[in-house]
């Protein structure tokens, strides 16, 4: 997620903004997808049937490949070990009467082209993020800000970020490896770049504090060429505010039920867990926990990397090959009401303690029910799991009366959401520890040889989003079709329709 103090700092305290609306730039980026999907093309109709492509994972990039190779003529099969569909992409229909709340992956930019392009396909709508016009409270080294300091703190905030935009331009978000500089930029951490800004100790520790939650790891561990093409990636000044502004009407899950109910009957098996993947010159194969064995000609790796030491691989990975995954975790808090109104506050606490970011989960859903969501990345997010079941309320409770005094009286019960212990992810979302970009990023990218890589993690121009998901299994499936000789040039494909941005609304972006 974007830096989210800042964009909020930015957007009480920064010049008016004169940039297209919300829905406009969704018109905008619906506009350019054409091309962006293989599902619009009619390929296999018109080249008859392809070969046998294995998914392993049933999260959104591994359904989405599955989709698109299917829409070019190829014979998929994906196999899920979870009983359910959607990865890292859980919604929640028991919290709040009514009402849907995401358990994992929730917002959704006006900058994100695969889920604009598939949420137009299959009919789902959007919901508005809401920006509440009060104040909100910013915590640092646990004094609360006033509005003087808080504005302070933007000023200074925003000439960092825009001295890492101007590197941000110079980086190819969907290749950031082949960029100028790319060595010495993977190479130098995030914390090395903020040690040397002229900024004051506040803004350090806020600065900080915002990565590592963003980013789910220490700053220190942050490549600053990762968050540059993630940046990039989202249209430079567009990846501050239009990166996380809708939610999907009806829960995120649907994605993921709707890109498997396209495919043909029986593609998709829950509950299958692959032991083994093997592949040779010629084909790939997958042998399942019960013993058989499914042959294909291709396999997608579509699963965390904090997972595939669960399966044997012949030939192996490379030993070195381990992208850096993240530590984050949410808490929901099920309230009686929207109390923090009468506070004249907003939902949304930033804070550099256990608690790293608040907003509401249920936000402009209608109807009685509240969800108060608590999100922690890094060393709070490691914290927070050190917590005792029996003692996590309360401490979560204790933590947020520092800002939203009227809590526990409004409390009623909670649900926490441990990703990095989930025996079938083991982390949150991707991001890479200096040096990993240049040293992994071709690799994942290309694949190796008829083994293929999926996942928010190969993508970074959107990792850690539900779009680098789905856009990496558009691209996996591109490129197994353009070897084939079954469809259009996918990186050029996927650079058109990225960030689709006429003239106006370049000049108003700033890029």
């Amino acid at each position: 997620m974007p830096a989210d103090l800042y964009r909020r700092l930015r957007r009480r305290f920064g010049p008016p903004d004169d940039r297209p609306t919300r829905r406009e730039m969704l018109a905008l980026t619906l506009a350019g997808t054409a091309g962006l999907l293989l599902s619009g093309r009619d390929l296999g109709a018109r080249q008859g049937r392809a070969g046998r492509v294995l998914i392993v994972g049933g999260g959104f990039a591994g359904l989405a490949a599955a989709y698109e190779l299917q829409a070019a003529g190829y014979d998929v099969r994906v196999f899920e070990a979870r009983n359910r569909l959607g990865g890292r992409v859980i919604t929640f229909h028991d919290l709040a009467p009514g009402k849907t709340v995401e358990g994992g992956a929730e917002l959704i930019g006006s900058n994100h082209p695969a889920w604009v392009a598939y949420a137009d396909r299959f009919g789902l709508d959007f919901l508005d993020v809401t920006e509440e016009d009060a104040d909100f409270p910013v915590v640092l080294g646990g004094d609360v800000l006033t509005a003087a300091e808080s504005e302070a703190l933007y000023e200074e905030m925003e000439a960092g970020y825009r001295a890492l935009d101007a590197l941000a331009r110079t980086v190819v978000a969907d290749a950031p490896w082949t960029s100028p500089d790319a060595a010495a930029l993977d190479r130098r951490s995030v914390d090395a770049w903020i040690r040397d800004l002229p900024v004051s100790p506040r803004c350090r520790l806020a600065l900080d504090a915002e990565f590592a939650a963003d980013n789910g790891a220490d700053t220190a561990w942050q490549s600053l060429l990762g968050n540059l093409a993630q940046i990039s990636g989202g249209g430079v000044e567009t990846y501050w505010t239009d990166s996380e502004v809708f939610r999907c009407r009806g829960g995120n899950q649907q994605l993921a039920t709707r890109l498997a109910a396209a495919l043909p009957e029986g593609r998709v098996r829950l509950r299958t867990i692959v032991r083994r993947i093997d592949v040779t010159d010629r084909g790939a194969a997958v042998v399942l926990a019960d013993g058989s064995r499914v042959e294909g000609d291709d396999v997608i790796l579509a699963v965390p990397p904090t997972v595939w030491h669960k399966i044997a691989i012949d030939p192996p990975l490379p030993g070195d090959l381990r992208p850096q995954m993240g530590s984050n975790v949410k808490y929901f808090a099920v309230l009686k009401s929207r109390f923090w109104r009468r506070a004249g506050l907003a939902p949304n606490l930033l804070s550099d303690g256990p608690v790293s970011l608040t907003w509401e989960g249920t936000d402009n859903q209608p109807g009685p029910g509240v969800v108060l969501t608590s999100f922690s990345g890094g060393r709070a997010a490691d914290e927070c799991r050190s917590w005792t079941a029996a003692e996590r309320h309360n401490r979560y409770l204790r933590t947020l009366e520092v800002s939203y005094r009227e809590i526990a009286r409004e409390f009623e019960r909670g649900r926490f959401m441990n990703w990095p212990s989930d025996p079938w992810t083991l982390a949150s979302y991707a991001f890479p520890a200096p040096g990993q970009v240049t040293a992994f990023g071709p690799t994942l990218h290309q694949g190796l040889g008829r083994l293929h890589f999926a996942g928010e993690h190969t993508n970074y121009a959107f990792i850690g989003y539900m779009e680098g998901a789905l856009g990496s299994g558009i691209a996996a499936a591109k490129r197994i079709a353009a070897r084939d000789g079954r469809g259009a040039d996918a990186a050029a494909a996927m650079a058109a329709a990225r960030l689709p941005r006429p003239a106006a609304a370049r000049s108003a972006a700033g890029g």
